[in-house]
């Protein structure tokens, strides 16, 4: 410690004009706390548990130093040191050198991680394969067996966190076999000049089930009234006297007339034949009183609904739910479809169950209800009188499944429904109220498609089979023809040696020969030309973004390794015909076409997939699939909802990101509209938001919704799915609006959890939270930003009182109080003003963008020898009042991104 002093000293004397890298340096205020409470034990002399704390330096620049620091951060963390026989700090003191020692961590952990700009050789992840091949080949590839991406927090770009192992490549070369081959099959179809067209009317399919279904009950309800008839005769003889004394012991109910007295049935003396009845033994005879008694009512109202005639309604609960769409076998052939959908809604039924959900249906029982996944959720907005048409595409493969269905929206469970079903059966007779009315489906495809790389290719260097020996050399001369411009596009532009198309070449002979081709057609060569265009697919080339050169040497990239880095950045996409010509042209590089190319690639629908990329890793957003919402207290937040609340975050930054007025980065914290669609506008109770489209919807004054605290997703993200959390919150606006992100939390601190049925608010919850000092070093900072959002609910709805409720407790209400006091900042009294001094902050969030663009533009971990970087982007950004486009220009035109 004694040398903490010199080191100091020679640190701030040795200072030049010239920015020094950062540093991770505890502050040297702290030597007192130390000296007081630790030198005691662990000096020079002692060293007990061998840590000498005297000698450790405030300047942390090892990893050895790093990890001794931890060890005392986790110790007094745990409240293991001081000793209890010891002396012991206040709380407030104790809880001021535990905040100063963790952020001293949380930077001395990016310094020792630091990669000094270096950017380690990369490959396609998951998005940019799948979207890759989807350019090459027009074929979506299931991506989930292939490597993970990311990890350790860093963006799934970087190339530090790829690792590929041979059997990996294995399945590359399988994913890319199966891909080629579907294109192929794709191909075939755009010779059909008419698509198919295939309808289903629902009163001739859905309907009939319902009548069967009410006739089935009708004669499984005679068969069980004639079988207790006789269990009744049954149990009146001498001989079932003593056992229905006993069973009237055991339970008062179990009588005859009682359904839990048929259910035991058994046990009497001559029970009838179950089977002679239809019924599979007695337990399922009793069922037959259960069914009608459950579901009779139900379906015959919806029957005797008027317009049934011409179409049918959608039930959410028991029997047939969903309208099967389902072609004759083999007229769906691989491409894309139009669905189209015309349906209204039942006046007077609730808004939030005006939409349906497209998927496959279900088929792991027997029933007619379900979904195995929901491709899409559509807004129903006409009336029976007047049906809206929707209008919608999907996408059909060889693998995926051939048939789909629609239903009213539901939740991932829909059995949850059935406490709403019974709830309504009490107040109506007969269940849940109809909500949407289908008219008719149709089903069209497939339709035309953008021509893709493959279409390009062949259209360019066409292969023609030989029929026989004499025209084998003009086939293979064809065949090498393509080969080699297939592997110059999925190559990204960069031309195949003579000895790797002589080596794929060898392959397709072999193939070619194995499966005696020689005179075989077109679609017979195909299978030949698989085999060497899957192992280009498979190849380094291809799966790795080649940026040559020498591990300890910077070099420009040149204009073919430019198109690549920027189409990757903004489309997570290969580089189109446009950007490669003016590669050619050696023109890439001139700051005014390549500011245009920036411009052209952001207006181009192809960076939306940035767009998701960049927003779903930067904000955490994979949170929003960590709980599933309890039915009873969030009925209308499902996955639906999810999917859109997700959307609305993406397409709020879209807005900025494409809007040349206005595109303010600070307009995600607060702002005067909202970007939505019929659902959410549904959701927020915001008037006349019609359709599955977002746009951009004006908000009344004083709304808690423009800007991303507003969202439902960042609230739900705030939760676990049935209340929300404080803690969660106010962590998150740290993180990613101020650029303060809290320390990691300390292992064996008290739970909150512990305070779970305690009647309290969740303020006084979270306030005895903090009389542990370890609790409170953060949570000083950290709750009271979550405090300032609790009048938004668990999944994001406007509320102004929260509950309390615990078994064997007593139910308590109180009024939210969102006012509060940011830590070591101003006050705010409720959420509105909360907001107002964040969005002053706008400075620290648009550095905390910057970080994040750089960290997932270069492929690497965001260090401090990118500071400098950030502060041109920044200061570059802040003269045009922070607007979103120009953060992403400035990167784009540095060193740093134009260098390998």
């Amino acid at each position: 410690m004694k040398k903490l002093s010199t080191a100091l000293s020679c640190l701030f004397i040795g200072l030049s004009t010239q920015a020094a890298p950062p540093q991770a340096i505890l502050a040297e205020k702290n030597f007192d706390f130390l000296a007081n409470y630790c030198l005691n034990c662990h000096d020079e002399e002692k060293q007990e548990g061998k840590i000498n704390l005297e000698d450790l330096d405030f300047n942390i620049k090892t990893i050895e130093q790093a990890e001794t620091w931890q060890k005392v951060l986790n110790v007094m963390n745990s409240g293991e040191m001081p000793p209890e026989d010891k002396k012991q700090p206040k709380n407030d003191e104790k809880a001021e050198f535990l905040d100063e020692l963790a952020l001293t961590m949380v930077k001395a952990r990016e310094v020792l991680s630091d990669s000094g700009g270096k950017i380690t050789m990369r490959r396609l992840n998951r998005r940019e394969y799948q979207n890759t091949m989807q350019e090459l080949l027009g074929v979506t590839v299931d991506v989930k067996g292939l490597p993970e991406d990311g990890g350790g927090g860093d963006y799934d770009t970087s190339g530090s966190t790829q690792f590929l192992s041979s059997d990996q490549f294995e399945q590359y070369l399988k994913l890319g076999k199966a891909a080629v081959l579907e294109a192929f099959k794709l191909r075939e179809n755009k010779v059909f000049t008419s698509p198919m067209v295939f309808r289903v009317e629902p009163e001739e399919t859905v309907n009939p089930f319902l009548y069967n279904e009410i006739e089935e009950m009708d004669d499984i309800y005679l068969n069980y009234k004639a079988w207790i008839a006789e269990v009744d005769k049954v149990a009146a003889l001498p001989e079932n006297k003593k056992i229905l004394e006993e069973l009237k012991k055991e339970d008062p109910k179990l009588v005859p007339g009682n359904i839990e007295f048929y259910r035991q049935a058994i046990k009497l003396v001559g029970m009838p034949d179950p089977n002679k009845y239809g019924f599979r033994d007695h337990r399922r005879a009793t069922f037959g009183n259960v069914v009608k008694n459950r579901s009779y009512t139900y379906f015959k109202h919806y029957l005797d609904l008027p317009h049934n005639d011409r179409g049918t309604y959608l039930k959410n609960v028991w029997g047939t739910n969903r309208i099967l769409i389902k072609p004759p076998e083999g007229t769906l052939r691989p491409g894309k479809y139009k669905v189209r959908i015309k349906a209204g809604v039942v006046e007077g039924s609730e808004d939030f169950r005006h939409f349906i959900q497209l998927g496959h249906p279900q088929r792991t029982n027997h029933l007619r209800s379900g979904l195995t996944d929901v491709i899409s959720t559509h807004h129903v907005s006409g009336s029976i009188e007047k049906p809206n048409l929707i209008e919608t595409e999907i996408n059909i493969s060889s693998s995926t499944s051939h048939e789909f269905a629609i239903q009213e929206r539901q939740p991932s469970k829909p059995a949850a429904l059935r406490k709403f079903y019974e709830a309504s059966k009490k107040n109506n007779g007969y269940g849940i109220p109809a909500s949407i009315w289908v008219d008719w489906i149709e089903i069209e495809g497939p339709i035309a498609q953008k021509e893709t790389t493959l279409d390009k290719t062949l259209k360019s260097h066409p292969v023609i089979s030989s029929t026989n020996s004499h025209t084998a050399m003009t086939e293979f001369k064809h065949v090498r023809k393509f080969l080699t411009a297939f592997a110059k596009a999925a190559m990204r532009g960069r031309e195949p040696s003579k000895k790797y198309i002589d080596q794929l070449m060898e392959i397709y002979d072999d193939e070619r020969r194995n499966k005696e081709q020689l005179r075989v057609n077109w679609r017979k060569l195909k299978p030949s030309l698989a085999e060497p265009m899957s192992i280009i697919l498979a190849s380094p080339g291809f799966i790795y973004l080649n940026e040559p050169g020498q591990d300890e040497s910077r070099r420009a990239l040149n204009d073919r390794e430019l198109a690549v880095r920027l189409s990757y950045f903004l489309w997570s996409s290969p580089p189109d015909e446009e950007l490669l010509k003016l590669v050619e042209e050696k023109k890439l590089r001139d700051p005014q076409i390549l500011a245009q190319q920036v411009d052209r690639l952001i207006a181009d629908p192809r960076a939306d997939k940035f767009v998701a990329g960049l927003v779903h890793q930067w904000l955490d957003m994979k949170r929003l699939d960590f709980f599933q919402f309890n039915v009873a207290l969030h009925r209308d937040f499902d996955d639906s909802t999810r999917a859109a609340a997700r959307q609305e975050v993406y397409e709020s930054f879209a807005h900025l990101l494409r809007g040349k007025e206005g595109g303010k980065l600070a307009n995600l914290i607060k702002s005067d509209y909202v970007m939505i669609n019929g659902l959410l506008g549904t959701y927020y109770g915001l008037e006349g938001v019609e359709g599955d489209e977002f746009r951009k919807v004006k908000l009344p004054s004083n709304s808690p919704r423009g800007g991303l605290l507003g969202t439902a997703a960042i609230s739900a993200m705030g939760s676990d799915g049935l209340e929300s959390s404080p803690v969660e919150r106010g962590a998150w606006v740290l993180r990613h609006l101020l650029h303060q992100p809290p320390p990691p939390a300390p292992a064996n601190v008290p739970q909150i959890s512990r305070l779970a049925d305690k009647p309290l608010t969740t303020r006084e919850r979270l306030i005895a939270h903090q009389e542990e000092p370890q609790c409170a070093s953060c949570h000083r900072k950290i709750d009271p930003i979550g405090f300032g959002m609790e009048n938004f609910s668990a999944s994001g709805k406007w509320r102004t009182e929260e509950h309390f409720h615990a078994k064997g407790q007593k139910a308590m209400t109180w009024e939210i109080d969102p006012s509060g006091k940011f830590h070591k900042g101003p006050k705010f009294a409720d959420f509105l003003e909360m907001r107002d001094r964040i969005h002053d902050r706008k400075a620290d969030f648009a550095r905390n963008f910057t970080e994040a663009i750089i960290g997932y533009g270069l492929g690497r971990s965001y260090a401090f020898t990118d500071q400098e970087l950030a502060d041109r982007i920044i200061a570059s950004a802040e003269k045009k009042n922070y607007q979103v486009s120009d953060f992403i220009h400035s990167l784009v035109k540095s060193k740093e991104f134009q260098s390998k």
